[in-house]
């Protein structure tokens, strides 16, 4: 059984891998030949707000308003990603200008920035640093793909998302699921 859950980090976690494993199969293709592109981009925004979004902002509240002081980095990362995929989900399902989105994708590698290095320097290296450093190179992809409209861009950041989500696993079970036979 699991011992020492902690639902808001596990929430936050699983948030985020459901939303980036989604956005990556579909960046690089998988799954979406025939499909009908604007209910594609309609059900990715939905994907957005409701996992990478609302799974977010709860955990970082959760952590904001119930977790230790040391947790303040767990609630800026969630909080921030959260409202993050929101405007990302929003702008998939109402549209928007991709070149504006590159900009904020940019004050989001900023950020992320900081936070990589906090993590890197805090001995968070394994798996949330690891996590982050992936998270700097995919927004960079995303500035230059949606600013280029370049496909190959697009589907190199469909690795980096697949391959956040293959690290946000590592960081779900060794953070927020502790696993007892």
């Amino acid at each position: 059984m699991f011992q020492n859950v902690n639902p808001p980090l596990a929430l936050s976690v699983f948030g985020l891998f459901a939303t980036v494993i989604c956005f990556g199969l579909e960046q690089i293709g998988v799954g979406v030949k025939g499909a009908d592109p604007e209910k594609l981009q309609k059900t990715l925004g939905r994907i957005a707000i409701l996992f990478g979004g609302v799974c977010q902002l709860v955990g970082a509240a959760w952590l904001a308003f119930f977790g230790p002081i040391s947790d303040s980095l767990h609630v800026a990362v969630f909080g921030f990603f959260g409202f993050f995929w929101i405007l990302v989900g929003l702008h998939f399902i109402k549209g928007g200008d991709k070149k504006a989105m590159a900009h904020f994708f940019f004050t989001g590698l900023v950020l992320c920035i900081l936070f990589t290095m906090h993590a890197v320097t805090h001995d968070m290296l394994w798996p949330l640093g690891i996590d982050l450093i992936v998270i700097d190179i995919l927004l960079v992809s995303l500035i230059i793909g949606w600013y280029t409209g370049n496909k190959w861009v697009n589907k190199f950041a469909g690795l980096c998302n697949i391959a956040i989500g293959i690290i946000s696993f590592f960081l779900l079970y060794s953070n927020a699921l502790k696993w007892v036979p």
